[in-house]
């Protein structure tokens, strides 16, 4: 096959920008050449082959051409002649040999690197190959990780939501036993008041007669106990509704923490959602790159 022009002259220009860097003493390796180019190894080897061929040509090749001895040799003798054309001819089979034996050498110098080449680029398809596998493993980890952290934040959510409701009902519930305890007292309080209104008007209808005396200060008593009675109904009523609105603050309270609790585990878990998808899509990504036919 004919390699393309344009490569070639990219093959061509690092040769020789290898060789000039090298003071010209030592020929550029094939590898070297095919990285400083970004060429293919078919590429970079057909074309170093020929371009070392008129390296060693050009650097060994013999001028053919009638030496000036024989010119003037020319009347000589026929022996003579003979003798000097057989000279000649020996050492332009020496040179011919010579350049044989030197492009001979450098194919098998190419041969090596190439082989060299080859070996190398083997090994760091190997290291890709085992560097992308423990990477497709640390991805898939995480993203299993990821996967119940996930989880795990959605059922907590659920769980909060669940004492959310349980603390509301519970908020509801004081809130209507403080009213009745409100209700309560205030109607303990209204007793009160008539029984005080009664005791003044019957100390007002009894006080002209001794007798009359006598039968109020035993209605007094009397309602004096109705009255501690009553009053004692309202402190305990009191105090229970003490009781019950701290119950009530308590149980506003901790609505309120499971209501951030809830909203900080939704951010969590959107969160873990998105880095779930993001490290899925890697996943995916590198599925795609992977080299069909173990090759790349």
């Amino acid at each position: 096959m004919d390699t393309n022009p344009e490569i070639r002259e990219r093959i061509l220009a690092a040769a020789n920008q290898l060789f000039e860097q090298s003071g010209r003493k030592e020929l550029p390796t094939v590898d070297a050449v095919r990285k400083l180019s970004k060429t293919s190894m078919n590429d970079a080897s057909a074309v170093m082959r020929e371009w070392r061929r008129l390296q060693i040509v050009s650097a060994s090749a013999a001028v053919v051409s009638v030496p000036e001895r024989v010119s003037q040799a020319s009347a000589a003798a026929l022996s003579a002649l003979w003798t000097e054309a057989q000279e000649l001819a020996n050492e332009s089979l020496n040179v011919a040999q010579a350049a044989w034996d030197a492009e001979r050498a450098e194919a098998e110098k190419l041969r090596v690197e190439l082989s060299s080449a080859f070996e190398t680029q083997g090994a760091e398809l190997e290291a890709l190959k085992v560097k992308l596998s423990e990477v497709e493993g640390r991805a898939a980890a995480a993203a299993a990780a990821a996967e119940r952290e996930r989880a795990e934040s959605a059922r907590q959510v659920v769980a909060l939501t669940d004492q959310a409701h349980t603390a509301a009902a519970r908020v509801q519930e004081i809130e209507k036993r403080a009213e009745d305890l409100k209700s309560a007292l205030s109607s303990a309080q209204a007793s009160v008041a008539t029984l005080t209104a009664e005791l003044e008007a019957e100390r007002r209808l009894h006080g002209v007669t001794r007798e009359g005396l006598a039968a109020a200060s035993t209605e007094l008593v009397t309602v004096k106990a109705r009255a501690e009675a009553q009053a004692g109904v309202q402190v305990d009523q009191a105090e229970r509704l003490k009781r019950v609105e701290a119950e009530l603050a308590q149980a506003r309270s901790a609505a309120s923490s499971a209501r951030e609790e809830a909203a900080q585990l939704r951010g969590q878990a959107e969160a873990l959602t998105a880095q779930h998808a993001e490290l899925m899509q890697v996943l995916k990504e590198r599925e795609g790159e992977r080299p069909k036919g173990g090759k790349k």
